[in-house]
């Protein structure tokens, strides 16, 4: 066995993709995880110009060749990753991850479950965002019990698939947190942490995955360099992601996402 065999494989996380950028008075959600179809077929058009192979969470364990490798994520399960992101990601052969909060499953702007069959319908994964979307460290345990068993519950029973990835709602975790999910059955976790992920970053039992947000304002070229693990291009993106960080901690997580929906005006 090669034990130097260890390639890259970045994981990206988007949001939503819709057809036009929101004005100020239709948001719902940061403007910043907005991106529009066009902006989002050109990322996926550069990957596959540069040879990029996407994979779920699961399949990238038995990764056993040369290659470069992407996962793709989608948090929220909102309906334009449905409607503008599924049909460029059939047209250029790849797949991705969409987690979805159980509880808003057929809510306004949100997926239904004939959506999401179709998602796993054709080769897409769909797992667990919770039931809630509420920040799993503000939770106590039998909370975060039920918000995870429930969702992986649910999302099993609808679709006939297995569920064994989670996104935490708002990047929010810890060692509890990460303890029950695993106990729960869960074996991949996904952060919002800016980690650069390997195959053997699959291979931990959890395996906690870092990724790189996407946003409006990230070009393909940009994207590029985030995948290719340029330093510099992370450095700046890990400073973002700890000042951010740096604040929830000191004004908590419920404040902190108050002060996001007030400075950009969500409804």
């Amino acid at each position: 066995m090669n034990t130097t065999f260890n390639p890259k494989v970045p994981v990206l996380m988007y949001h939503e993709v819709l057809p036009a950028l929101l004005k100020r008075n239709q948001r719902f959600m940061t403007p910043l995880y907005v991106i529009t179809s066009s902006l989002f077929e050109e990322h996926v058009r550069m990957l596959a110009q540069r040879d990029y192979r996407s994979l779920l969470p699961e399949e990238v364990p038995g990764v056993n060749g040369d290659g470069k490798y992407v996962v793709l994520t989608f948090d929220d399960g909102l309906a334009g990753n449905y409607r503008h992101a599924l049909p460029i990601l059939i047209k250029y052969g790849f797949k991705a991850t969409f987690f979805v909060a159980v509880g808003s499953v057929a809510s306004d702007r949100f997926m239904n479950w004939a959506e999401l069959q179709e998602l796993v319908d054709n080769g897409m994964s769909v797992q667990s965002h919770t039931v809630s979307h509420a920040p799993l460290e503000t939770l106590g345990d039998e909370e975060i019990h039920r918000e995870l068993y429930e969702s992986k519950r649910e999302i099993e029973r609808r679709l006939n698939t297995t569920v064994s990835v989670l996104s935490f709602p708002h990047g929010s975790y810890n060692r509890r947190v990460v303890d029950i999910a695993k106990q729960t059955g869960y074996r991949y976790m996904c952060s919002s942490d800016v980690t650069p992920t390997y195959r053997n970053s699959f291979l931990e039992n959890p395996a906690i995955l870092g990724r790189l947000a996407v946003t409006y304002k990230v070009n393909a070229q940009q994207l590029s360099s985030w995948v290719e693990y340029n330093n510099a291009e992370l450095l700046l993106a890990r400073w973002s992601k700890r000042a951010k960080s740096r604040l929830r901690k000191i004004i908590g997580v419920k404040n902190y996402g108050r002060l996001y929906r007030i400075f950009f005006n969500i409804k």
